[in-house]
């Protein structure tokens, strides 16, 4: 089953704790997602079975993320960062995991919870730029949902 749409949202209000203050915060997902009583509670209903090339999908996804937030030279330095995002939304056992970008920091990204939600903070900017770069042809669908259940 491949990822056919790119779900997101901006958090405007009831921002969680790790969440800076100052910026602007996003949650992307993608469609469909496996079953989860998290993304159900939040309002969130289009679900699957996830399988290989799913997760191909979202591993690219997360690769074209980080690319447009933070492009650095040559895939060893980028793999880790990938990698640790990625295992940090498919597995709950895993610590939240979020990487900062730039110095000072412009953007952050954030995994959590085993839930395939990639939450990025900017310090300024919308998510156009990021949606164009990370979509590939796929429908992308601006929704709210009741953030504080995926947070």
């Amino acid at each position: 089953m491949k990822i056919w749409r790119l779900n997101w949202g901006e958090v405007t209000d009831d921002r969680p704790p790790w969440s800076p203050v100052s910026g602007r915060l996003f949650a992307l997902w993608p469609s469909p997602v496996d079953h989860d009583v998290c993304f159900e509670a939040a309002g969130f209903a289009d679900f699957g079975d996830s399988d290989d090339a799913w997760h191909d999908d979202f591993d690219d996804l997360v690769r074209r993320l980080v690319d447009s937030l933070y492009p650095v030279d040559g895939s060893s330095t980028r793999r880790p960062v990938c990698d640790a995002l990625v295992a940090a939304a498919r597995d709950d056992n895993c610590p939240p995991c979020v990487v900062h970008c730039g110095e000072p920091r412009t953007a952050s990204i954030r995994t959590s919870n085993g839930h395939a939600v990639l939450w990025i903070w900017m310090a300024e900017g919308g998510m156009g730029r990021i949606l164009a770069a990370v979509a590939q042809g796929r429908e992308v669908n601006q929704t709210t949902m009741k953030w504080e259940k995926l947070a």
